[in-house]
């Protein structure tokens, strides 16, 4: 009967112990997961700066007037709402025979820099690696980081739902008939939906990144025409101001 009874004792232990396993290996591997996505989120930060310093350029070049503001929003950039510009390219003043021409230039190159700049901000890149002079490393990118999001809520999905803690600890109770009676007895099961929920991992929150949404604006090319009419027309409503604007 000692027998048996060990044996029943070392199958309990041995399931219990691989359920553990399970339960907190999974939530360890998830929790892994959290810390690297905090330290991507912090580097796609970064990356988010030059993109939007290179937008307000071209605002700032626009002279910021409704009209300018209007064209930006039509790309899906709303240029109000982002941050100011940590730093204003300088560049030489384009060649032209005219100061018309020489602006309608400059407006064209800022929104080609403007452009590199959002799809390197959404599609990723490659930088210096400080580690190793000479070298690239790749930098991550708006679109990857909301991908891993997906992937990541995807896990916390299947986590919360699987192996939920009150499985398990209904489970390790049901194993001891006589301990769960005596529980029962005495009042003390307790809430196990509220240890659900207190231990629930709670999905990702993109409207809490603090990253801009800057959808890729059109190549040059396709763009060429209007921007030169919307730059012609800035001009004429403001010369020196746009002239000024050129430094």
């Amino acid at each position: 009967m000692a027998i048996g009874s060990d044996y029943a004792d070392d199958l309990k232990n041995e399931v219990l112990s691989e359920m553990a396993d399970n339960f907190f290996s999974r939530r360890c591997r998830l929790d892994e997961r959290l810390e690297n996505f905090a330290s991507l989120l912090e580097r796609v930060k970064r990356r988010a700066t030059p993109a939007v310093d290179a937008v307000q350029n071209l605002r700032r070049l626009l002279l910021c007037r409704p009209e300018a503001d209007a064209f930006l929003q039509s790309l899906g950039i709303d240029a109000v709402t982002l941050a100011p510009a940590c730093q204003i390219p300088t560049s030489a003043k384009p060649l032209a025979l005219t100061a018309a021409g020489r602006y309608r230039k400059a407006v064209l190159r800022a929104y080609a820099v403007m452009r590199n700049a959002v799809e390197t901000y959404n599609d990723g890149g490659y930088v210096s690696d400080p580690r190793q002079p000479g070298r690239k490393m790749a930098a991550p990118g708006y679109n990857l980081l909301h991908s891993v999001a997906e992937s990541i809520n995807a896990e916390i999905e299947a986590v919360n739902s699987s192996q939920c803690p009150s499985d398990m600890l209904r489970f390790s109770r049901s194993l001891d008939p006589g301990r769960l009676d005596q529980e029962s007895a005495c009042g003390c099961v307790g809430d196990l939906c509220s240890l659900n929920d207190d231990l629930a991992y709670k999905p990702l929150d993109p409207a809490t990144f603090g990253v801009p949404h800057l959808p890729t604006p059109p190549p040059l090319e396709e763009i060429e025409e209007r921007l030169t009419t919307l730059a012609d027309a800035v001009r004429q409503s403001d010369p020196k101001g746009a002239d000024a604007a050129l430094g």
